[in-house]
């Protein structure tokens, strides 16, 4: 069972392909940061503009999510507090036009050792890319599976006013077969729940759940 499937049932996704899973991460994250450095090598002008927070540029929200990836857990806590900078010295030197091999490189490191990813390096890297593909409308697939699997840490570790809607309505991804929260159910697509819960986007915007199939039978 992967390691946020015990949390059940807030997700209602069928499990009996998860007997192999172990926890590990690293691939899908991986995938992403290579992916992400696809974008940005073929778009270098993404950089410069806005992410989905109008502060912070694309090349700041990558520079967070490389700091996100290297940070131990004593550093996320000094940075949840404030006692530390979001983004490490080492990153913030990093140029505009390496950010992108600075991906590639940490998606090799993923991918040519057994250093172990958890989900919180996917949420960085899964969140980042729904960002830049909802800031500029780019086509960049991302598993939906991986989107419920980020939605749940981010859920269990939610603060207010993420906590305060989980606590009121279900979450429900109508693309994605998952689901989180309590109450009643308010379905949205998966990218909305999760830019939500981490903190990029507003309330989830309601639509409709598909149909269920017709039964053959009658």
């Amino acid at each position: 069972m992967t390691d946020w499937g015990r949390y059940l049932p807030l997700s209602n996704r069928d499990r009996s392909g998860d007997g192999a899973a172990t926890g590990d991460w690293s691939q899908p994250t991986a995938a992403l940061l290579e992916q992400l450095a696809a974008v940005l090598d073929a778009r270098p002008a993404l950089l410069a503009s806005p992410s989905l927070r109008p502060a912070v540029t694309t090349a700041a929200a990558v520079r967070e999510t490389l700091s996100a990836l290297d940070a131990r857990w004593w550093t996320r806590w000094a940075r949840a507090l404030g006692a530390a900078e979001p983004v490490s010295p080492v990153v913030a030197a990093t140029p505009d036009d390496a950010l992108a091999s600075a991906l590639r490189a940490r998606a090799g490191a993923l991918g040519g050792s057994n250093r172990r990813a958890r989900i919180r390096a996917l949420g960085a890297a899964l969140v980042l890319a729904l960002d830049v593909r909802a800031a500029h409308g780019l086509a960049l697939p991302i598993d939906p599976f991986l989107c419920g699997a980020v939605a749940l840490d981010l859920a269990l570790r939610a603060r207010h006013p993420q906590r305060a809607l989980l606590t009121a309505r279900t979450l429900v991804a109508v693309d994605g077969d998952w689901q989180v929260g309590t109450g009643p159910r308010l379905p949205s697509t998966a990218d909305a729940i999760v830019l939500f819960l981490a903190g990029r986007a507003g309330l989830p915007p309601e639509v409709d759940e598909p149909l269920p199939p017709a039964d053959p039978t009658t």
